[in-house]
């Protein structure tokens, strides 16, 4: 008996999030309600996702906080089936951030899809402001705190190991690590 009221409370408490992101939208913006992903039940993400856009394949897990940027809906986020993203997740929006079947991503990894050098004198004579998707093929595993820059993929069953910062694309089966991230070994 216990254990249900606990579920329906469980179930009313996601509800409650999801409500209370779609009044801060409709109220606030959606740049607002964005930052309710870094405070709302990880069980609310998932439905919030979904239904600004994102979307998201079967049996994943999905750990709050999440932080967003570049984005006026999560249409740029496909997640498939079976995948992990873990706490403190930040992905820029610009561009689309595809991941795959049975991906891990933990903990604080850094999707970075664009580079913008805003109103600097650089914009004028070399660096020109640029965007382009980042894809995370099946099986690949990606260690904390990476930062992945944009345009990269990162090949099916790869390692990143935790720290690295990937700025090219990551062979399948090849395990990389450091700043910038290379080879260690082939699996």
């Amino acid at each position: 008996m216990g254990t249900g009221i606990l579920h329906l409370i469980g179930r009313l408490c996601i509800a409650a999030d999801v409500i209370r992101f779609k009044l801060s939208k409709v109220v606030l913006g959606f740049d607002n309600a964005n930052r309710l992903l870094r405070i709302v039940d990880r069980r609310a993400a998932i439905p919030i996702l979904l239904g600004n856009g994102a979307v998201i394949g079967k049996s994943c897990d999905i750990e709050t906080p999440l932080i967003f940027d570049n984005c006026k809906s999560y249409a740029n986020l496909r997640i498939g089936d079976n995948c992990h993203i873990g706490k403190e997740v930040f992905f820029d929006l610009r561009n689309s951030i595809i991941i795959h079947d049975s991906v891990t991503v933990s903990l604080r990894t850094t999707f970075i899809t664009h580079l913008d050098v805003g109103k600097s004198p650089l914009k004028i004579s070399a660096y020109h402001s640029t965007s382009a998707p980042i894809v995370l093929r099946n099986g690949c595993y990606i260690g904390a705190n990476t930062t992945i820059l944009m345009g990269v993929e990162i090949g099916e069953c790869a390692i990143v190991g935790a720290g690295a910062v990937v700025t090219k694309d990551v062979p399948p089966r090849t395990v990389v690590a450091g700043n910038p991230a290379r080879t260690i070994k082939k699996i």
